[in-house]
This record gives structure tokens, sequence and C-alpha cells, in this order.
């Protein structure tokens, strides 16, 4: 899909209007990016509908059962759909995620369809495929993807009243972004067709060793925790996938005995995604280092970030930017002063949201 000059020249101009400015009570990169655990999310989508989408066994291209649970949301009225956004959540969430939903909730008042995804092994998927997702668990996307726009020509298509080639979207939050990032690049076709016709990260990491150590930091001493929590819950409730590899005794201590991200990393999700190490890991699925030997692969793409974000530093989005010439015009970076990680709330609700939303509309 060709970018709009004259529509993206008026979502700049529409950025620069409406610059973020943090909402009192919640100043600070801390209080941002903590907002959003202190709400109780009541609504429900009215027109959730579960997809299940089935991918490849880690590492091989068999199928044995493993699926990844998506729920798509339609706008009532559909004779003017404007696409599907595919949303996909962060480290140690899923779609119950209060942000991911709000920000569904906006794109489908717009007129867009959105798919929310339950990664590998997360949520309401837990059971029902093996392992857990990675940063570059790329197949899972790809695949994932191949799936649904087949389920678009065939059994979605009376429901969307015979609409052909719909554009799909990507929208990350945090390390959802570094995903779907990653998946774009590592994905190519015969007719230079893009995976996505457009992707938005918000706060997602480029660099994923800075992120980790930015993260094992004394003063995210309690984000961490808070982060190992749930990641543990979520390996715990899927040992009856993972005993294949250890023991129910042996996964409890190896569990137990996880102190950081970096260690979780290491023991789990390096090994399980065929990476040699940790450093290994790190490096071939940090984005940062492949974009511009890849930018051929990447869809139009926004990328959205805070200086004050204190779990995942800024500086790589930053020089990025900053090295982008005539021919990375398919980039919008947009880095603010304040806004914390995954936070942006201001006086009129999440402005990330809406910034992601009007971009999408000038596509």
């Amino acid at each position: 899909m060709a970018i709009n000059s004259n529509l993206l020249f008026k979502f700049s101009d529409y950025i620069n209007k409406r610059p973020f400015k943090q909402a009192f009570p919640w100043i600070g990169g801390d209080l941002q990016t903590l907002r959003d655990t202190f709400i109780f999310d009541l609504q429900q989508a009215k027109t959730n509908k579960k997809i299940l989408l089935p991918i490849n066994n880690i590492l091989s291209e068999k199928f044995d059962g493993d699926y990844l649970l998506g729920f798509l949301e339609l706008p009532e009225n559909l004779d003017f759909l404007k696409g599907i956004v595919l949303i996909t959540h962060g480290l140690g969430g899923s779609t119950r995620r209060f942000g991911l939903k709000r920000i569904a909730r906006k794109l489908v008042n717009n007129g867009f369809g959105v798919l929310k995804l339950n990664l590998r092994g997360a949520g309401s998927a837990r059971y029902l495929a093996k392992g857990n997702y990675s940063a570059r668990c790329s197949n899972d996307i790809i695949l994932g993807l191949k799936i649904f726009r087949q389920l678009l020509n065939s059994e979605l298509k009376d429901s969307l009243k015979n609409k052909e080639d719909l554009p799909i979207f990507g929208v990350g939050l945090s390390l959802g972004g570094t995903i779907l990032l990653n998946a774009c690049l590592d994905f190519s076709s015969k007719n230079s067709r893009k995976l996505l016709d457009g992707l938005a990260c918000v706060s997602s990491p480029l660099d994923l060793l800075s992120c980790s150590n930015c993260i094992e930091r004394p003063r995210n001493f309690l984000y961490q925790k808070w982060l190992m929590q749930r990641l543990k819950r979520q390996l715990w409730d899927g040992f009856k996938n993972e005993g294949i590899l250890f023991p129910k005794s042996s996964l409890s201590k190896k569990i137990k005995g996880l102190k950081t991200i970096g260690e979780f990393d290491a023991n789990f999700t390096a090994p399980s995604w065929g990476f040699k190490s940790l450093e290994d890991y790190y490096y071939q699925s940090s984005p940062i280092f492949r974009i511009q030997n890849l930018i051929k692969n990447l869809p139009p793409t926004l990328l959205i970030h805070a200086k004050d974000d204190p779990w995942v530093p800024y500086q790589s989005t930053f020089n990025l930017k900053n090295s982008l010439n005539e021919s990375f015009d398919k980039l919008t970076i947009l880095i603010t002063n304040k806004g914390g990680h995954n936070g942006f709330h201001s006086n009129n609700g999440c402005w990330s949201d809406e910034a992601v939303k009007n971009w999408l509309l000038s596509l």
C-alpha cells in the first residue's frame, strides 16, 4: 500500500498541533507507566469472535495441534470498513490487558476491524500451544496472518459483505511491536507484498540487551519482580507442555530460582527457540541491527517512544531517527519528552492511541 504524502502531511500537522502533555496526577514516567494498572475495565466487546489460527511447532514446519487464539471485533457498520488491525500485547501480557482493549475500542469506533491476538502460550491461549512466545517468533505471526487472510476470504466473507483484499495493519504494544517488526523484516514474498499494510509500535524495544540492562537497574526492582511473577505464572500454567522437556519437580526448581528477565530468557526463551545463548537471542531478535539492511520488507511504519520510559531506553529509537535519510521515508518516528512506558495519558485520554488511530487513517 502506497503512502499518501498529502495525508501524511496532515498527520504531521495534527501531531504538531497536538503534542503530548501529561495529565495530572499521572506526572512522570513511573506514574504514566502504572496508570493502567489502577483501572478496572468493565466494558465488554459486543462482537468478539474467537479465531483459532493453527501454527507450526517451534523451530519446525510440522503442525502438531498448536494454535494462536485471537478475538475479532468488528464495527457495527461494515459498509465503510477501513481494514483489519492486528494488535499484539507486551511481555507477560495478553488480550486481557486494559491498554490493548482500550486502543482496540478506539479503532473499532473509527471503522476498523480488530484482531486482538494472544501470542504463543499467553493468556487464555496458554494450553493451545507448546512453549512461549519470543521477541522473534516471526513464524507464528507470518503463518497466523496467512491463515487469517484465508479466513477473511472464506469463512468471514459473508460477515464482511464480500469485501475483498482488505488491508491488514499491525499495532504492537511494547514487546508486541518488536515481534511484529521482526516478523515484517523476516517476511519476503515473490510479488513484493509486505506482511502488513502498515505497522505502528508503541514503546517497543529495538535493542533487547539495553532493555534487559535497564529493567535490571535497582530503581526498577519492583517492576522486574512484577513482570517475573507474570512470566513465572505463565510458565507454570503450562507445565504439562513444558514437562516434555523438564520433569515437574525440575521445572518447579528452575522457576523458583529465576529472579531477572535475563535469567528467564537464558533458561527458557533462548534455548527453546534455538538460540546459542542469551546474547545470541538478544542480538538476533533486536530490530535495530537489521532495519537498515531489510528496510524493503517494512510497510509504512510508525514508532512512538517516550524519553522517560523506565522500562525501555529510547536511545535506539532516537539513533534510528537520526540515521534516517530519504530512503527511509516509510518510517515515522515520534519521540516525546514524557509519557512513560505505554502511558501517554493526557487530559483528552491516551495520546498514543489517538496518534496511532490518526496515522492509520492517513495510510
